[in-house]
């Protein structure tokens, strides 16, 4: 299938269920929208390292058979939310004023969380804690948002000079933000539910033929973790998993994000690939241009050396209107970005 991609003046989309936590380096629902939509509905579709799951929701919303895997914990808990959306986000909200009635008088300890006590107001900490001794209670969606609204005190705590997608120095003094309200709000703006067919696994794609019939997939469409190592348990992660009690250090570890390794770890995640693909499947990589060790390093040439797909079409473009465009004028540098389209 020959696909075809606009130019893009912004991949901006801030009202939408994707708001719901700022994950690092998702792919924008704008971007993705303008290739799935040229899918045929009742294929299958894979996100092999789905994040926070625009691709498979989207995928799900254009009548696809979606499946997303993904081995960090905080990406499958945000995939598993957006998919699972009650119609009625009135039971969402009675569901959020029945866990604050059984919480709101239990006594927490911060000096626990090393940490994310610095990071909160202590009122606001403690409201967070409470509801986080019955997260395991908590519906897919509620979860989903208890993780953002989390991110979004720690901003509120720290007078808004974080950026939504970075946290930045420790501000002093602190300010209460009303973690209840947030996450409330939070329930409201993303409500938007979908009718979902297909599945979400926590899983390793090195292995995903585990999960997959072979030769069962229509289209692959990933926006692959970033050969620069961007580290996805770091920043608001970071808060995440201390205040869930997640083994951060031991998640990492698992994640493909060593620049070391990571040519080999992908070249075995093509190959889980190229096993479940059907013949003639179209396989789409997003990547992007990175510096490595002062070397700028073309994503769509890095992956073409290893994969075993090999007819190959790559589209190469710039554009702006990111969140990530404040750092771009610091830097003096331009949004580019390669669309990989291979075909078994």
């Amino acid at each position: 299938m020959d696909f075809a991609i606009e130019k893009l003046k912004s991949v901006n989309n801030p009202s939408s269920v994707h708001g719901i936590y700022p994950y690092r380096g998702k792919i924008s629902a704008i971007d993705a929208q303008q290739i799935i939509n040229q899918m045929e509905p009742g294929k299958v579709l894979l996100d092999p390292f789905c994040g926070s799951g625009t691709i498979v929701y989207e995928g799900a919303r254009h009548g696809l058979l979606s499946y997303g895997i993904d081995a960090n914990p905080i990406a499958y808990v945000l995939t598993k939310g957006k998919i699972n959306i009650p119609e009625d986000v009135g039971s969402v909200l009675a569901e959020l004023e029945s866990l604050i009635s059984e919480v709101k008088d239990r006594e927490v300890d911060p000096s626990a969380y090393k940490y994310s006590e610095t990071i909160f107001d202590s009122e606001s900490f403690a409201e967070i804690l409470r509801l986080a001794s019955v997260y395991e209670k908590m519906s897919d969606y509620m979860k989903a948002c208890f993780m953002g609204a989390i991110c979004l005190t720690a901003r509120g705590c720290n007078q808004y000079k974080w950026t939504s997608s970075t946290v930045g120095k420790n501000i002093q003094p602190k300010r209460y933000i009303n973690f209840y309200s947030k996450l409330k709000g939070k329930l409201i703006k993303h409500h938007y539910p979908i009718k979902f067919d297909g599945n979400v696994w926590l899983h390793d794609s090195r292995t995903l033929s585990e999960l997959l019939p072979l030769e069962s997939v229509d289209y692959v469409f990933t926006s692959p973790p970033y050969f620069d190592c961007l580290d996805y348990t770091m920043y608001y992660a970071k808060i995440v998993y201390e205040i869930l009690g997640e083994d951060r250090i031991a998640i990492r570890s698992s994640l493909i994000q060593n620049f070391e390794n990571y040519a080999s770890d992908m070249a075995v995640v093509l190959n889980e690939l190229y096993k479940v693909c059907k013949k003639g499947a179209n396989v789409i990589f997003v990547v992007g241009d990175k510096k490595i060790h002062r070397k700028v390093i073309n994503g769509a040439e890095f992956f073409q050396e290893f994969s075993p797909f090999h007819d190959q079409k790559v589209i190469e473009r710039f554009y702006t209107g990111t969140s990530s465009q404040v750092f771009d004028a610091i830097n003096k540098t331009q949004r580019k970005e390669q669309i990989i389209i291979w075909q078994k």
